[in-house]
């Protein structure tokens, strides 16, 4: 028997209680996952966001090392 299903007997159909616990419960979960979604997503938007960023400033200093190099050659 479904959980939802009425116990009493003669009676046919679905108890409205039963149903409404159900349907709070499964939005609970629903709710859960999304958020467990959304901050799987996020964590991993800001961790290639600071991969590229670790890698611009890994970049920009050799540019300048590069740059100071080529100076103390030209002189």
């Amino acid at each position: 028997m479904l959980a939802y299903q009425s116990q009493k007997k003669g009676k046919r159909g679905v108890d409205r209680k039963k149903v409404e616990a159900a349907l709070y419960e499964l939005s609970n979960q629903i709710r859960r996952l999304d958020q467990k979604l959304t901050m799987k997503v996020e964590n991993n938007i800001s961790s290639q966001y600071y991969e590229k960023l670790n890698e611009i400033a890994l970049v920009k200093k050799q540019c300048i090392q590069l740059e100071k190099n080529t100076r103390e050659q030209s002189k």
